[in-house]
């Protein structure tokens, strides 16, 4: 098996949450993410889309729906993505998301 190798500018826990399998695909992992309601935001990394370059900051659409998988926040957007939160920024993360789904 060879390891796969990350770019010295990818955080470690990013590295590390990006080779965890989460029994689903992600779309992309969130670094020093904002909760800011609808929406999150947060410094980009593994972007499968390609729509984002490596550590770059982005707002994701609507979120929909939050899920927990061990000690991960999981959040779906309408538009389908769903996005892995590595990391909240320092006072700036709700970690206890109080948010209302429809």
């Amino acid at each position: 098996m060879v390891e796969q190798q990350y770019s010295p500018s990818i955080p470690a826990a990013v590295a590390v949450a990006m080779v965890k399998d989460f029994g689903v695909c992600i779309t992309a992992f969130l670094f020093a993410a904002v909760d800011s309601p609808p929406v999150i935001m947060g410094t980009i990394y593994g972007d499968t889309t390609g729509r984002f370059r490596e550590g770059a900051s982005m707002r994701t659409s609507r979120i929909t729906s939050v899920s927990f998988i061990d000690g991960y926040s999981l959040f779906q957007t309408v538009a389908g993505s769903l996005y892995v939160v590595v990391s909240w920024a320092p006072g700036g993360g709700n970690i206890y998301m109080n948010r209302i789904y429809h």
